[in-house]
Order: structure tokens, then sequence, then C-alpha cells
């Protein structure tokens, strides 16, 4: 494996660290495989909340909840399926009482698979669920933005085949905020004594490519008291409202997590709970 580090400024304090790695190891990602568990009608109605999590795990507590959850067949709502008349996966996009699909491609689900095993083996994140890996922001540079989407109808009604559009551009780059719900800094504001603690701290802002490599990069905000959470990078457009991922053990998609064994996550444009777009994550 070859790692390529390098350092520069970001907006303000960001100091963005850059690591670009292509991972040798045995990806569980199999369209094959999630065509068939991808099944419309394989629709599982059990729904995961955002009430089913608190914020502030300890690393022993977020163990629990995720085995607990990942067996408990709850999943996300208006989570991706496979259509086999038109041999396609699709997201859901609620707009008033309809629901419009949302093509997503094969390089768009390959690298989000990629981006999840590549995180869960270097040990930046170790779940694939709200608390932990379990949402991403879309990243675009800027002037890629302004050539594609410039004259863009943004319009509700047009959401739809804007996501399409977006999931499906290979200059897309995911920003994924890792250990969301885990307890890392202490009520003097400093962080935790913990090298497993501190390790993740430094390393939850995980920017993938949407390129179907496991290509990523980790950025850095320095002000600990802004939890290491980056919002903005210098030179690129965030829309916010990305899509989220949660493992479940109906989920559509394969991974394979740190240990080696296989298991399966969903990816929707909703966060748990109340159909409202990842707008709501920080």
């Amino acid at each position: 494996m070859t790692v390529y580090v390098s350092i520069c400024l970001g907006i303000i304090l960001n100091i963005l660290f850059f690591s670009l790695v292509h991972a040798e190891y045995d990806s569980a990602f199999s369209i094959t495989e999630s065509k068939k568990r991808c099944d419309y009608n394989k629709n599982y109605t059990n729904k995961v909340y955002k009430k089913d999590f608190k914020w502030f795990y300890n690393q022993s507590e977020m163990n629990n909840v995720f085995n607990e959850l990942y067996f408990s067949g709850k999943r996300l709502d208006y989570h991706a399926y496979y259509d086999i008349g038109s041999d396609s996966f699709y997201l859901q996009y609620a707009c008033d009482k309809f629901i419009i699909p949302v093509k997503i491609t094969e390089n768009f689900i390959k690298s989000v698979t990629l981006h999840i095993e590549t995180a869960l083996k270097h040990g930046y994140a170790s779940f694939v669920f709200f608390p932990d890996m379990g949402h991403a922001h879309l990243y675009f540079q800027q002037g890629h933005w302004d050539n594609k989407y410039e004259n863009f109808d943004f319009s509700y009604k047009n959401m739809a085949k804007l996501y399409e559009k977006m999931l499906a551009d290979t200059s897309m780059q995911p920003l994924y905020h890792l250990s969301e719900g885990l307890k890392m800094i202490n009520d003097k504001k400093e962080i935790i004594d913990d090298p497993s603690l501190s390790f993740k701290y430094w390393n939850r802002n995980f920017l993938g490519k949407n390129n179907g490599t496991s290509e990523y990069a980790i950025h850095i905000v320095p002000d600990v008291t802004r939890y290491n959470t980056v919002c903005s990078l210098k030179g690129y457009k965030n829309w916010s409202a990305g899509f989220a991922i949660s493992a479940s053990q109906f989920g559509c998609f394969p991974y394979r997590d740190r240990e080696g064994k296989i298991r399966y996550f969903d990816i929707s444009l909703y966060d748990p709970c109340c159909h409202s777009s990842t707008y709501s994550f920080d």
C-alpha cells in the first residue's frame, strides 16, 4: 500500500492532512449479491430512528448498541432498492406525497463500500451507523460545480434529478464525519487521555472519492472547541445534504468489517427517523 501525505492551509484555522490511499485487501463489494438482497419487495418495515441513539457513547457502549441494532432488523427509511425491470439501483426522494426514484450507479455503490471498508480497516471508524460512520456531505471543486451545476434548476420538484446527477458525478467527493456520537472530549474541553480516542478524534473527517477506488484524505480542524468537525474546504462547494448509511442484517450492500466478517448496509437520502434530509447532521 502506498500512502502519500501532504499538508496545506484551509479556510481560517483548518489544516488539511491528505492521505491518498489504495488499500490492498479483499473487498466484499458485489453487485450480484446486492441485486439479490435489494429487491424492492423485500422492503422490511422496521425503521431505525434517531431515538435509538444517544450522544456521547463510550466505545464499549457503542459496540453494544451497534450489535443490538444490526440484528434488530431496523433499516434506514427510504433506503436503496434494486429494480429488476430496469436492472438498476434506486434511492428514494420524498416529494410532497410522492416518492421519486433516484437512480444510482454501480460506481457510486462501489465507492461508498470502499470508503466504509477503508475507514474500518484503518481504525478511523468502528461501526456503520449514525453514532459513528453514518452520513456524508457532498463536496465538489468550485470550478467543477460552477461548470456543471450553475444553470441547474434547484427547485424542490427537481431535487431528485439533482441527486441523480450529483451521485453519478465522478468528481463528487463525500466527506464523512466519523465518531459522531463518541465521547472524546472531557468536561474541561480537552481530548480524553486515551490513545484510541485521540486517534479517532484527529481522523474523524474522511474525504473519499466517487471514482470506484479507496483513495481518501483526512482533514482536521485544530480548534478543539469545534470537535474537529470540518464544515467547509477551501476551493470547494459543500452540498451539505448528502446521504446516510447504516448497517443491518437485512441491508442491501455487503461490506467487510475490520475483522474480515461480511456485513451489510443500506444507503438513503434520509437520516434515521424523521424523513428530514441530512441537513440535520453537523
